[in-house]
Order: structure tokens, then sequence, then C-alpha cells
């Protein structure tokens, strides 16, 4: 029987989206996860479709709203947006992903009256959502649930089987219990089995991080190593792409890089050099000295430009210059960003600019590209790359053996946002068991072991240099292997359990 929906429910629905938000950074009050749906739980009790709706999307508003805060910055002072234009920019997407949170309330309610037990419809209806917001309309997947569980390796080593996905899966299984436990079902012996049966999946869980734990760091010990260099040249994004900038920063990057000479691979973040680098010649042999003089590999972002029969192509590239200073290697960014690196829906908001000033549209890369050293392939993550799973895949696949993110956080000021996206980084390096280090032009540069601890990371805000040797791993796991066969097996069941559900019904 449908119960009235009250203020006290639209209350419990705002408390969890805004429980949700805190538990992700830069507030990493991770515990939350364990119960920040259980009010909205039950404010979904007994509730109609309509109503679990509406609850749904109040509570993804007030998740998405909190934790997104940081568009308004950017659009702001980088988009020359109105204050109030830049709001509604966060509205808008605030509103767009608030629609996967109603849907799944919307679910969790209809199952109930279908009698399918929470513990296992809710965890598969999320994480089927999921997989809709990292490929619909270009995909913006930026925090799942499982990433929150980012500084606590032993959780996070189920990745390598199921990616991020199997991780959101078992926040969502807790929650469901711990609602149970206060909700319990009449028949007792059903307590019973449910009871042993989500104590049986956690301890499976813990045991496997734990015994994955112990496997790699034996692998990392007895693995190669490679010593890598990250610089952070620390430049304010309102005059990086000035030029009367663009000798101090490379005299920037030349004092910084000669404080990690030795390194056998320096990297550079996203658009160090803010110049078109095979066009400027002038400007071209400066980074070309600081690469001979530094005595190893440099990894560097720059934009790019190439005339073709079909057009004119800018590139947001990666370029790799051997000890020699001669260019070995290319990598052109697959995943752009929207409003960033072109306007989608240009003919709809045509009040919405690009907020890379410098250049037109750029074009995107192929996917799973990678760049060669000596000792092997790396894979390149340009940016917010990195929070899209099936780009490093490709490339670990393609035989990449360590991941190199390089980014330019600048945009984000001191907000949540930079620390929000080297949260989703960790993700790569334990779904492939590979090292990862991260170049941030203002931060956070950091290095990632294969199990998904911060080796080190940068203070935001200041110049920074850092080398240290990481593990050259094989690289490669089961989820590299099958990829997201796991979040894909939620989406069918899913489908299948809607379509068997409403012939029952008839």
């Amino acid at each position: 029987m449908n119960q009235r929906v009250r203020l006290s429910h639209f209350l419990a629905a705002i408390l969890s989206g805004l429980l949700l938000a805190a538990a992700f950074p830069k507030w990493d009050q991770t515990y939350l996860l364990l119960f920040a749906l259980v009010p909205m739980l039950w404010a979904l009790r007994g509730q109609s479709l309509k109503a679990a709706f509406w609850l749904g999307l109040v509570s993804g508003l007030a998740h998405y709203v909190a934790l997104l805060y940081w568009i308004v910055y950017v659009t702001h002072v980088f988009g020359k947006l109105p204050l109030i234009a830049a709001m509604g920019i966060l509205l808008l997407l605030a509103g767009y992903l608030c629609l996967y949170t109603a849907v799944w309330g919307l679910g969790v309610a209809w199952g109930a009256t279908r009698g399918l037990s929470p513990l296992w419809w809710a965890p598969v209806l999320w994480v089927a959502l999921e997989m809709g917001q990292t490929y619909i309309i270009s995909g913006f997947p930026w925090e799942l649930l499982g990433n929150g569980l980012y500084l606590y390796p032993r959780l996070l080593q189920l990745a390598d089987i199921t990616g991020v996905y199997g991780l959101s899966f078992l926040v969502v299984l807790v929650n469901a219990s711990l609602y149970l436990l206060c909700f319990p079902p009449r028949d007792k012996r059903l307590r019973v089995s449910q009871a042993a049966a989500v104590c049986l999946i956690l301890a499976l869980w813990v045991g496997y991080g734990s015994y994955r734990l112990g496997e790699v760091d034996a692998l990392m010990a007895a693995s190669p190593k490679i010593k890598v260099a990250v610089v952070q040249g620390n430049l304010k994004q309102g005059e990086k792409w000035q030029k009367s900038m663009v000798q101090a920063t490379l005299n920037r990057y030349a004092e910084l890089s000669r404080r990690v000479k030795g390194a056998r691979l320096i990297v550079w973040p996203e658009t160090a050099a803010p110049f078109l680098y095979v066009r400027t010649p002038d400007l071209a042999v400066e980074v070309q000295k600081i690469a001979r003089d530094s005595g190893g590999y440099l990894l560097f972002g720059s934009p790019a430009y190439e005339l073709t029969p079909q057009g004119e192509y800018y590139y947001n590239r990666a370029y790799l210059l051997n000890p020699q200073a001669e260019t070995i290697g290319s990598y052109d960014k697959a995943h752009l960003v929207p409003y960033g690196e072109y306007v989608p829906l240009r003919r709809f908001f045509p009040f919405i600019g690009k907020m890379v000033p410098m250049v037109g549209d750029f074009a995107e890369g192929p996917v799973g590209a990678t760049l060669s050293l000596p000792e092997g392939a790396i894979g390149v993550l340009v940016c917010y790359e990195s929070i899209f799973p099936y780009l490093s895949r490709a490339q670990v696949a393609n035989g990449a053996r360590l991941l190199v993110n390089i980014t330019n956080d600048a945009w984000f000021g001191k907000t949540a946002a930079a620390y929000q996206h080297l949260s989703m980084a960790v993700l790569r390096a334990v779904e492939h068991r590979v090292c990862l280090a991260r170049a941030a032009n203002t931060g956070i540069s950091a290095f990632i072991d294969g199990v998904g601890r911060l080796v080190w990371t940068s203070e935001i805000n200041v110049p920074e240099a850092h080398a240290i040797e990481l593990a050259w791993l094989p690289g490669g796991s089961l989820y590299t292997k099958i990829g997201d066969v796991f979040a894909w097996a939620c989406v069918i069941i899913a489908g299948l359990t809607l379509i068997l559900a409403r012939r029952r019904l008839r």
C-alpha cells in the first residue's frame, strides 16, 4: 500500500545525497558510504512509483550540486559566464545526472511491489545506471560510488576483476543490508539466509583484498624498477596562454627538471608547452635543450595542428622525446572534454563557448594508443581521460606497463575538483595492475603503485619536482582481459528482471 509522501521523506532523501557527497574528496568521510543510502531506502519504503522518482531526483540533485559545486568556479572564472548563468550550468549538469538516481529510486520502489529483495536488486540496478552514466551523451562517470573507497587499498583489489563497478555494487549491498537490519523481513528463515549471504560476500571481499595485496606487493618487490619524475610547473590558468608568459613557463620547467636530472622518464603536465610545438621551432629548440640536459626521456603536453585534405585538425597531444631530444612518438587525446575542447549541441546552447581560447575544436585521437620506451610501452591519459576505465584498459591490453596521467587542473582553483580527479586515477592502477605517474600543472601530482596506494602526492598550487622508482609490472588482469563483463551482466539482469516481472504481472 502506498504511503503519503511527507516532508521527512524528502529530508531523508536530501540527507542521503549530502552524505554521499561528503564521502568523496576533499571531505573524504569514506565511512559515510556504508550507510549514506539508508535514509533514501527508508524514504522509498511503501512509496508510489511517482513519489519514488521524485525522491530519487531530489536526492541526486542534492548529491551532485554538493559534489560538483566547482563547476560554478570553472564556468564563471574561465568560461566568462555571469555568476547566475554559471550556477545554471551546474544545475543543468546536476539535473541530468540526478535522473539516474531518480530512475534508481523508481526502480527500487517498483522492485518492492514485485517482491524483489533490495539486497540484489538495488546494487544491480545501481551498477546498470552507472554504465549509462559512463557512456550516454559522451559519458561523465565522475566519482562513481566505488571511487569513494580510493583511500583503502584492501577494499579496492576486487577492481582487477570487476572494475570500479564491482565496488559500487558492494557499497550499495552494504547499505541495503543495513536497511534490512532496521526493517527485517517477517520470514525468519529469510532473514537468516540473507544475513549469512551478506556476511559471506563481505568476507570474500575483504579476504580477496588481503590476498591480492600480499601477492601484488611481492610482485612489485621482484619486478624491475624505472625511475620516473613528475614536474608540476604551477602556472596560473589565467596567464598560461599569454605569449608574454611562454618564456617564463619554459624557464620554470627547465629549472624544475634539473632537480630530477637522472630520471629515466620525466613527465610534464598537459599543455605544459603552451604553443604549437612542431610549428614553433624557436620555442621547440628550448624544449629539446631541456630534454638533452635531463639525460632521460621527456613526456610533455602541447597542442598540435595538422592540415589534411579533409580540413584543419587540432589535437591535445603528448610528445615523447628521447635523450637526444628526438621526437619518438606522440599521443592524441581520445576522449575530449565537452565545452573544454569542443562544443557539443552548439545549435541548442549557442551562449556557451569553449574555455580553451587558443584554438578551435579539437579532434579525437585513436583509443588504446601507446608510446614506447626501451623498457616497453606506456599508456598516456590526458586530463579527464583517467576517469574512463575503457581507455586505460585498451592501453594496457595493447602492452602498456606504466600509465601516465598528464593534466592541467588549474581550472579548478582550490576547489575539491582536483582532489576528486586524483581519486579516480587510483582505480586505473588497481584495475590493470600497473603503476601510475601523474603530473598536474598546479596539482595534485602523484605516484600510485599497483595496488592503488598513493605513494607520493604533491602539495597543491606550488611548484614541485619529484622522482621515484616505480615497479615495471607485467601489467594486465582479469579485468583487462574481460572488461566490463560484470557491469554489463548487471545491465542484462536489470533488463531481464523488468521484462520478466512485467510478464508475470500480466
